[in-house]
């Protein structure tokens, strides 16, 4: 799938891709952190069939969704062989943990494990991209990514 990017001066950024069924979306970054999604239908390309505004929350929650933050499904080979190599894994982090009330840098997971924190659920709010200044909580639910090694090394941190 290839993206089409493009600047909008005092405005944000567009990225225009087609699906495979041929259909258009498009979707403005706005400055703000908003997001407009317009999905054109092959048939007419000039006039949007429908248009979603979404806040910057709501856009991180849908991507956390899209992302398979809770439910992934096997559709293909390269899923396969992607899931056999890759781990997704979702951590607990416990009080006495080494890791627990850090910040994500000071806590050197990536050098240490390997692993890369690509969401964090704090109660009934879900962080998605934590910025490395983020500080980790006892009690969160750390979304990992890694190879079995490297999960499995996170996963001792989160406990000790």
């Amino acid at each position: 799938m290839q993206i089409k990017t493009s600047d909008l001066p005092g405005i944000g950024k567009r990225y225009t891709f087609k699906t495979a069924n041929e259909d258009q979306v498009t979707v403005i970054l706005h400055h703000n952190g908003n997001r407009e999604i317009y999905h054109f239908s092959p048939d007419d390309e000039d006039d949007p069939d429908f248009t979603i505004t979404l806040t910057d929350e709501e856009s991180r929650q849908l991507g956390t969704i899209l992302l398979g933050v809770d439910y992934q499904p096997v559709t293909d080979e390269r899923v396969e062989f992607f899931l056999k190599n890759i781990r997704l894994e979702w951590i607990r982090v416990e009080p006495d943990s080494c890791i627990a009330n850090k910040k994500i840098i000071d806590s050197q997971i990536r050098s240490r494990t390997g692993s890369t924190i690509i969401g964090i659920q704090r109660g009934n709010t879900m962080i998605g991209s934590p910025d490395i200044n983020e500080v980790i909580l006892p009690g969160d639910v750390l979304m990992a990514i890694g190879n079995r090694d490297q999960t499995k090394s996170l996963d001792s941190m989160c406990k000790l």
